[in-house]
């Protein structure tokens, strides 16, 4: 009889310097246009150039940094066609999302989702922006690995860390709560199994962060 857990494996630095600059971009510590030294960021880390080197790779891989020959690596600007291009992506993989879970929901997936959406009132509740944003992305990225599809959501993980940057700085409380209530209208949809209410829900919810975000420039 086994009598100890396996132990995780500890996260490389590589891993973490990803994390925390991303976290940096997101919040906007980096900012959009500005030029960064690899040896800065690396003292900065308190780790190796190495590792936030290969870091840096899979952050430009992924949109959010482009190396600048001889000067760094710069914080991406992501301009209007970008984002636009980003949620016709994001809303036909979603849309597509919902027609696959409704074959397969059972009401244990349903009461996660829904415990997932009160983290969300909680966060309105306490004018907590950053949390509902984790909320929301949690929500529908939750959504999406029913589907059990490994290629569409990685494919919905990479498009929602571009668009969180941008969503963070566009919404407002009162964005929040209708965002909620389209939630709410998804959540409805998909308890009395109603493809094309749930897929209408998700297109709208899509459509309104969208026009936020696009105001937003």
């Amino acid at each position: 009889m086994r009598t100890l857990k396996n132990l995780k494996t500890p996260p490389s630095l590589k891993e973490m310097a990803f994390q925390s600059i991303k976290s940096a971009i997101l919040s906007q510590k980096l900012l959009p246009g500005n030029t960064y030294n690899e040896q800065v960021l690396a003292k900065e880390l308190g780790i190796s150039k190495t590792p936030v080197r290969e870091a840096l790779l899979d952050l430009s891989h992924k949109g959010f940094v482009t190396f600048i020959q001889r000067k760094g690596v710069q914080i991406n600007v992501l301009a209007r066609k970008d984002i636009k291009d980003l949620y016709e992506v994001r809303r036909a993989l979603e849309t597509a999302a919902i027609g696959i879970v409704m074959q397969r929901l059972t009401d244990e997936d349903l009461q996660r989702i829904e415990v997932i959406y009160e983290k969300g009132n909680e966060a309105i509740q306490t004018n907590d922006l950053s949390g509902y944003m984790r909320s929301d992305r949690e929500f529908h990225i939750s959504l999406v690995n029913l589907t059990e599809n490994r290629y569409m959501i990685a494919a919905i993980e990479n498009i929602r860390d571009l668009l969180d940057w941008m969503g963070l700085k566009a919404l407002s409380r009162a964005d929040l709560l209708k965002i909620q209530q389209e939630h709410n209208r998804i959540i409805v949809g998909l308890r009395e199994r109603n493809i094309d209410g749930a897929e209408q829900s998700v297109e709208d919810h899509i459509q309104l962060t969208m026009q936020k975000v696009l105001e937003l420039l």
